[in-house]
């Protein structure tokens, strides 16, 4: 069975209030089950990295949007995302060969955690910025952005790993596939007319 066949993702979007009681939108968190058989058959551990840490936290920076060394949580529930970004759980990480990372983060957020407009200009990067991924070890992932496109809530494919590429993704909401700046009501209410910002970034050190 492929990777792709084994992903199961469930999306959903609310609206919060932030100290101000202004909505905030909720990330669409996709939560992908994936058996451990498949897990092991389709990521493969790279030369030099074989090291897995007993802590999977992640830490992120993205010079062009100003996140430097944000934490980076596996766990997609709705307090992990409400206080910063987080890897979907299911997805590789940067230690495993062929992994595609998957993190999702908020446009809006909540005020006073790092996930205040930690994706707020998410749409503004370009092929070529950087990314950077840290691990709990020390270890430093950099990669280079290679595509950045939007899909529909239902295009689950974007979470697969993809064959001879080391990558992570990172993920944020929009008004629409075509409409990636407007803060509007599809943004906080994540229905089938929004959108899915996707910026894929492929390994390069």
């Amino acid at each position: 069975m492929s990777a792709l066949a084994g992903l199961k993702i469930y999306l959903s979007s609310d609206v919060f209030e932030g100290t101000s009681g202004e909505p905030l939108e909720r990330v669409v968190t996709p939560t992908v089950e994936q058996s451990s058989e498949e897990t092991a058959s389709e990521q493969e551990e790279p030369q030099g990295a074989a090291v897995v840490p007993n802590d999977p936290t992640l830490y992120l920076t993205v010079p062009r949007l100003g996140i430097y060394g944000h934490t980076v949580r596996n766990d997609d529930s709705e307090a992990a995302l409400a206080i910063g970004a987080v890897k979907m759980p299911g997805t590789g990480f940067p230690w495993q060969g062929g992994a595609n990372t998957y993190i999702a983060c908020h446009r809006i957020g909540w005020p006073g955690t790092e996930s205040y407009h930690q994706c707020l200009n998410l749409p503004a990067m370009q092929k070529g910025d950087e990314v950077i991924l840290g691990d709990t070890l020390g270890r430093i992932y950099r990669y280079r952005v290679s595509n950045v496109f939007t899909v529909k809530p239902g295009d689950n494919w974007v979470m697969a790993p993809m064959r001879g590429r080391d990558m992570v993704s990172l993920q944020t909401c929009t008004e629409t596939t075509s409409d990636w700046w407007t803060i509007g009501p599809r943004l906080f209410d994540g229905g089938p007319e929004s959108g899915r910002l996707i910026v894929q970034a492929d390994w390069v050190d």
